[in-house]
């Protein structure tokens, strides 16, 4: 499949599969995540209900994949990741994808630091996913015809799931600081190592994009695309908590926009789907140091 664009987006899905708690069903996740139109999906919240071949699983999401697969005739797949506490299985981040669209090369754990002024960091460990997709491009020939060819784009999205408010905010801005502080310092790595196009996308709980947390990831290039605090969370009279970062200087990312797929029933959607709303943006696809035309 020959893509031009990548729709990219994060939900947090409360408590998804968590025993005793409120059950979504899977047939209403997958009508939002069709609705939504994405290619990948940076998840937030997710509870561990099984492994397979030692990898952490979800029956929601198998069922979700099974599902996406029977309405479009396309393969998914998930990936849960371990919490800083690995027998912790409660509020997991992950991440799903359309194995048409996009091939997930590796995931790694980014080494972050986990404890700071006595206190601690990243109960959820941001981990960097590279995918690949396929670029048709019309490339100039020497007798200036053009001709297509194909060639392979990646990207690197890093999930985010950081401090919640609870315990209380002024604390949790601190620690949401240190936390960005410290995945900031570790982006050129993951740029070196991994890819220059890095997009960090999630369930940052900040309360205003001028919380300092902020601050160190606009420090470390990036562009926070709800600079305008949008709310994404019904609750509380409105919060702008779940935020898509890019890198300011890439050119994939120059009409790169935050966007909120919002229901108008805000009781509905918290009933049937989340308390969060799903956000997405949409990548340019382009290969890299070159000018083709991309179709």
């Amino acid at each position: 499949m020959s893509n031009t664009y990548l729709q990219i987006g994060s939900w947090n899905v409360e408590h998804l599969s968590k025993e005793g708690g409120r059950t979504e069903s899977p047939y209403a996740l997958v009508d939002h995540i069709e609705m939504s139109g994405i290619d990948i999906l940076a998840l937030q919240e997710i509870y561990v209900t099984g492994t397979r071949d030692g990898s952490r699983r979800n029956r929601e999401l198998g069922r979700v994949c099974e599902l996406l697969k029977e309405h479009r005739d396309q393969d998914w797949d998930y990936e849960l990741f371990p919490n800083r506490d690995p027998s912790d299985t409660s509020q997991l981040c992950g991440i799903l994808w359309n194995k048409g669209a996009v091939s997930k090369a590796r995931t790694e754990k980014i080494d972050v630091s986990h404890q700071a002024e006595e206190l601690s960091l990243w109960d959820r460990p941001p981990h960097a996913v590279k995918f690949t997709a396929n670029v048709r491009v019309w490339e100039r020939q020497g007798d200036d015809s053009y001709a297509p060819s194909e060639h392979r784009k990646s990207i690197v999205v890093v999930p985010l799931h950081m401090k919640s408010n609870y315990g209380g905010a002024s604390r949790a801005k601190r620690i949401r600081a240190l936390e960005a502080e410290s995945l900031a310092a570790q982006l050129d790595r993951v740029r070196s190592e991994l890819d220059q196009s890095v997009i960090l996308i999630g369930d940052t709980n900040v309360l205003a994009a001028h919380e300092p947390a902020i601050t160190h990831y606009e420090s470390a290039g990036l562009e926070d695309l709800n600079a305008s605090d949008a709310p994404t969370y019904p609750g509380y009279g409105g919060s702008p908590f779940d935020r898509a970062f890019v890198d300011i200087d890439r050119r994939e990312f120059a009409f790169t926009r935050q966007y909120i797929l919002q229901s108008a029933n805000t009781a509905l959607h918290d009933k049937f789907l989340s308390d969060h709303y799903l956000i997405k943006i949409s990548v340019k696809i382009y290969v890299d140091d070159r000018d083709p035309v991309v179709v």
